[in-house]
C-alpha cells in the first residue's frame, strides 16, 4: 500500500493551469491513499467546492482520500504545527507496512520544514519535491479564487495532457542526518553493541547508501557473529577490510576456538562486565589446560574418558596406567579420596602439573593465582545461590499442594552439584 501524506496550500490543487505539488505527486506516483492535513483556511476551501477532492479524483478515480482538519489558523508559526507531526506518527502506527510518500512542496514554508524533517528522520519515507513549471517560484501566478468553478480549473489544466513533464524528484537529504548517525554508530561499535548498530543501520539504510566507500553492514554482521563465537558464519559475511584480513591468526581449530573465546572475555572486561569475565574464566581455563596437556604431555583424552551418569568422566584406572607421572602428581597434591572416576576440572589438572619438572615455575605460579581468584569468586557466587534458594523456598511454602520435601531435596542436590563443579 502506498500513502501520500501531504499538507495543503494555495498552490493546490492547481495554480496557473498546472498541477500543484499534491496533485502532481498523485499523478506520477499513483498512491492508494492520500491523507490531506488541512488548516482552517484550507478546510473552508474544501467545504466550499470540494476543490481538493475533485481534482484528486479526476486524476485517480479510486484514490482513497482522508481529510484531517486541524483547525489551525496561525500556520506561519512553526510551534503551532504539532498536529502535523502527531498525525504522521498515528499514520505510521495504523499502516506500519505501507510505503509512505511525503509532499515537500505544498503549504507554508513552516509546513515544508516540518515535512522535510519527517522525511529525514524516517529513512523508509520518501520525500518528494515538485518543481514549478517555471523552474522557480510560482508566486506570480494567482491562486484559484474561492468563487471559481473548480471543474473549469481542472479542465484547463495543462498537466492533464499526456506528454507533459514529470516535475517530481526525490532530494537526497540523508547528509543532514548522516554525521549524527555516524557518531551514534561509532559509539555503539566502541561499546561492542553490534546488534544495536545493525538495527540503527537498517533503520537508515538509504541514508548511508550514497557516499560510503565500504558498506559497513557486512562488517557489523561479521563482528556480531564473531561476538557470538560463530567464526565461520562471520567469515561468510566478510573476510577483509581493504587489505586487512579478518581471519584468525591461528590455523589450529582448537587454538582458534580458544583465542575467539579469549577475545570475547576481553570484550566483557572492556564493557565492565567483571562477573561475566570471571565466570567465563572457568570454561576457558578448562579447555586451555586440556589443549596444553595434549600438546605438552601428548594426552589422548578420548582414550581415558568415558560416559557416566554425571557426564564425561576421567577413568582414573586408565589414566594411571597411561600417564603415571601425571597421576602421581595429582594424587600427591589433591585432598580428594581415591576414586575410579573423576569429573575433570582446571583444579585437578593443576595438581597434575605441580610435580612435573618440565613445567616452568613462573607458569605454574600464574596458574595457581588464576585458580585462587576463580575459587574466591566461585564461593561468592555460591553464597548468592544459597540466598536465592532460601528466597525460593519462602515462595514455595505458600503452595501447600506442592511436594516441598522433594523440591527442597532436588534443589539442594543441584546446588551441591553446582558447588562441586565451581570449586573443584
Amino acid at each position: 500500500m502506498r500513502i501520500l501524506y501531504t499538507p495543503v496550500g494555495d498552490t493546490d490543487p492547481i495554480r496557473g493551469c498546472y498541477d500543484g505539488g499534491m496533485l502532481h505527486i498523485v499523478r506520477h506516483y499513483n498512491p492508494d491513499m492520500a491523507i490531506l492535513i488541512l488548516s482552517k483556511d484550507m478546510e473552508q476551501k474544501e467545504e466550499s467546492n470540494r476543490r481538493f477532492s475533485k481534482a484528486l479524483k479526476h486524476v485517480k478515480a479510486d484514490l482513497d482520500i482522508k481529510l484531517i482538519c486541524t483547525g489551525l489558523e496561525d500556520v506561519h508559526r512553526i510551534d503551532t504545527l504539532q498536529p502535523f507531526v502527531d498525525h504522521f506518527y498515528e499514520m505510521l502506527s495504523e499502516y506500519p507496512d505501507a510505503e509512505i510518500l511525503i509532499n515537500l512542496s505544498s503549504g507554508t514554508p513552516q509546513m515544508k520544514l516540518i515535512m522535510s524533517y519527517l522525511s529525514v528522520e524516517h529513512d523508509a519515507v520518501r520525500g518528494i519535491q515538485v518543481d514549478s513549471p517555471q523552474g522557480g517560484s510560482n508566486r506570480s501566478e494567482p491562486a484559484v479564487n474561492d468563487d471559481k468553478n473548480i471543474e473549469i480549473v481542472i479542465e484547463n489544466n495543462f498537466d492533464d495532457q499526456g506528454d507533459t513533464e514529470n516535475r517530481c524528484h526525490e532530494p537526497q537529504m540523508g547528509y543532514i542526518k548522516r554525521n549524527n548517525l555516524k557518531q551514534s554508530l561509532h559509539t555503539l561499535i566502541n561499546s561492542y553493541k553490534y546488534k544495536e548498530a545493525i538495527s540503527l543501520y537498517h533503520g537508515y539504510k538509504r541514508t548511508f547508501k550514497d557516499g560510503v566507500v565500504i558498506d559497513v553492514l557486512p562488517l557489523l554482521e561479521h563482528a556480531q557473529l564473531r561476538l557470538g563465537l560463530d567464526y565461520n558464519g562471520a567469515l561468510q559475511k566478510s573476510r577483509k577490510v581493504g587489505s586487512i584480513n579478518l581471519s584468525s591468526i591461528f590455523t589450529d581449530k582448537v587454538l582458534r576456538k580458544l583465542h575467539e573465546f579469549l577475545m570475547l572475555m576481553e570484550v566483557r572486561l572492556k564493557q565492565g562486565q567483571i562477573e561475566d569475565f570471571i565466570l567465563k574464566t572457568t570454561p576457558f581455563m578448562y579447555e586451555l589446560m586440556r589443549y596444553y596437556f595434549t600438546k605438552e604431555f601428548h594426552v589422548n583424552w578420548r582414550q581415558v574418558e568415558k560416559k557416566t551418569s554425571m557426564g564425561i568422566s576421567l577413568d582414573m584406572v586408565a589414566f594411571e596406567s597411561q600417564y603415571p607421572k601425571l597421576y602421581t602428581s595429582w594424587k600427591s597434591n589433591t585432598n580428594k579420596p581415591y576414586r575410579q572416576e573423576l569429573q575433570l576440572s582446571f583444579y585437578h589438572m593443576l595438581h597434575m602439573l605441580e610435580d612435573q619438572d618440565t613445567v616452568d615455575t613462573s607458569l605454574l605460579k600464574q596458574l595457581k593465582e588464576i585458580r585462587r581468584i576463580e575459587k574466591k569468586f566461585a564461593i561468592k557466587w555460591l553464597m548468592r545461590l544459597l540466598y536465592l534458594q532460601n528466597k525460593i523456598f519462602v515462595v514455595l511454602q505458600r503452595f501447600n499442594h506442592c511436594n516441598l520435601s522433594y523440591i527442597r531435596l532436588r534443589m539442594s542436590s543441584l546446588l551441591l552439584l553446582d558447588k562441586k563443579n565451581r570449586i573443584n
